[in-house]
């Protein structure tokens, strides 16, 4: 037992060596610090105000104490509608005036809170609207709909119902 735990501490301190520079990642990736997002604009196919999964795909985003997924709803002058997905991290760099609250929901600039992503409901604005959320992995794609509910609510029905029978 003592010796197979020794080769496992020598073998991870041998690959550590090896990966120096990816050594915080590495320790994120393994802390849970890490969170799976879409990252992609609406001028590519696929990523609209409906997320096309087959068409996009996640990207690894890491950042120290966790990190976020982003999705922006913006009005464009000509009057349509662009939808930017990606990590916090990335998004933060290119994007100074973000709001400064990042609590799970959706936000505009000026910090006032607009609603959860996944509802069908929004206040109207033309300000860009920032939606946060960390609580799994591809939370930045679509409003869930109403379907997803109902199938988790009747899985749960079929499961408590098939455990009574046992």
């Amino acid at each position: 037992m003592w010796s197979s735990t020794f080769y496992f501490l020598l073998s991870l301190s041998i690959f550590v060596d090896k990966v120096q520079p990816e050594v915080p990642q590495l320790f994120d990736y393994l802390n849970g610090f890490y969170l799976d997002c879409y990252e992609c604009h609406s001028n590519r196919p696929g990523c609209g105000e409906k997320l096309d999964w087959i068409l996009m795909r996640w990207k690894r985003c890491v950042a120290p104490g966790g990190s976020k997924c982003v999705k922006i709803i913006e009005h464009s002058p000509d009057g349509e509608i662009n939808y930017i997905r990606g990590c916090i991290n990335q998004i933060e760099a290119i994007r100074p005036e973000m709001p400064t609250v990042r609590e799970n929901g959706c936000w505009a600039a000026s910090d006032k809170y607009i609603g959860l992503a996944y509802r069908p409901w929004y206040v109207k604005t033309d300000a860009p609207i920032y939606c946060f959320c960390d609580e799994r992995d591809g939370c930045n794609s679509a409003r869930q709909s109403l379907i997803n509910y109902s199938l988790f609510l009747y899985s749960c029905f079929i499961s408590i119902f098939a455990h009574s029978i046992i």
